[in-house]
């Protein structure tokens, strides 16, 4: 044994404590957040103007690029770039992984998982029941429709993504974008074991076998199960611990001091997982991780310039309740008229989106600080 003081360690407390008391480790990125504000963006975006496609879901064929490319026209490529902005999505679980790992690190590698759980879900769940609560009155008062039949399906589906697992009996709820607060939920009951499993074998076989897992659970859905449940590939944990894996690993290779602005061009290589047919389980991740490794060095650069970085950051803190909140403006702008977002008054309206789910998320971000949630 080791004595330090009036104290006794092990070896392993004594390396706790060498942890703890080291220089502190680096808990925040200003780059997170300018990634954050384009995946929010990107997810805001992706719903407003409306062209969402059914082919990224499946096999991804090279013909359409090609042909894209053969009649490039660039009054079309806001359209086209435009199909890919459901990618946002795959940032943020990134991010999540990113984030949860830092303060893994900052608090020295030791899990209270009471503490880890009650810390967690009370950042996450009061927003998501405040956007429930929000989007109830707005169905009941603007649409005048009152959910209040089903309040199992139509309040609490999201519970650990439970909505998931069917097209049917859980859809829909009052806001369909809890579902990624289940995956979040998900995420956050399978990180301790992460983040020891990465502590032990390491970021290359971590980075592996995280991979293997996904993959193969995506191509056994995509097979045999998206036929009678075609929401559960994106929401269920399995088929996305390698992007929150990466994030993890992003995080520590940065506490460690290394640069990871170099690894854009593996980034650019990613992005050739679109033209293999035999990727189409996992292109979205692929490319996910392709675009946040070539989005790193941008966030490096843009975050020196003080106003880019205080945006960004404000963007970033308010991004979790935009997200859940921002439907209902488009919806409003739609039943006024604005049908074609493709349009000078389409760009408008957008903006108009972004600034109301801003100053919305804020205001319920204040009130929830107010009564102490």
């Amino acid at each position: 044994m080791l004595s330090y003081g009036s104290e006794y360690y092990n070896l392993f407390d004594f390396y706790l404590f060498l942890l703890k008391n080291s220089p502190s480790i680096k808990t925040y990125f200003p780059e997170l957040d300018f990634i954050k504000a384009v995946a929010i963006l990107m997810v805001m975006a992706f719903h407003f103007f409306g062209q969402v496609m059914d082919w990224h879901m499946n096999v991804v064929s090279t013909d359409r690029f090609l042909s894209y490319i053969q009649q490039f026209q660039w009054n079309q490529l806001p359209k086209f770039l435009e199909t890919y902005f459901y990618l946002g999505v795959n940032l943020f679980v990134i991010a999540s992984g990113f984030g949860l790992y830092l303060s893994y690190l900052k608090e020295g590698r030791v899990f209270r998982w009471a503490t880890f759980l009650q810390k967690r879900l009370f950042r996450i769940l009061p927003a998501a029941v405040l956007s429930i609560v929000v989007l109830f009155f707005f169905r009941g008062l603007y649409w005048h429709q009152w959910p209040l039949d089903q309040p199992l399906v139509n309040f609490f589906p999201f519970l650990a993504g439970i909505n998931l697992f069917s097209d049917v009996t859980f859809f829909p709820p009052i806001n369909g974008e809890t579902w990624f607060l289940g995956l979040v939920i998900q995420l956050y009951l399978v990180f301790p074991f992460l983040a020891r499993l990465l502590d032990t074998i390491g970021k290359t076989r971590f980075l592996l076998l995280l991979f293997a897992i996904s993959v193969v659970f995506r191509v056994i859905y995509y097979f045999f199960i998206a036929s009678s449940v075609q929401t559960l590939s994106y929401g269920i944990f399995v088929g996305r611990m390698f992007e929150f894996g990466f994030g993890m690993v992003v995080a520590l290779l940065l506490s460690q001091g290394k640069n990871f602005s170099k690894w854009w061009k593996l980034g650019l290589l990613m992005f050739l997982g679109y033209f293999f047919a035999f990727s189409f389980p996992f292109t979205d991740g692929l490319m996910g991780i392709g675009l946040f490794a070539v989005l790193w060095p941008l966030a490096v650069k843009v975050s020196t310039n003080s106003r880019i970085a205080d945006l960004s950051k404000k963007l970033s803190g308010e991004s979790y309740l935009m997200f859940l909140i921002h439907h209902p403006v488009i919806w409003i702008l739609n039943g006024e008229g604005l049908t074609d977002t493709w349009t000078w008054a389409g760009l408008v309206g957008f903006f108009v989106v972004v600034f109301v789910s801003y100053f919305s998320a804020k205001i319920g971000n204040l009130f929830l600080k107010a009564i102490k949630l």
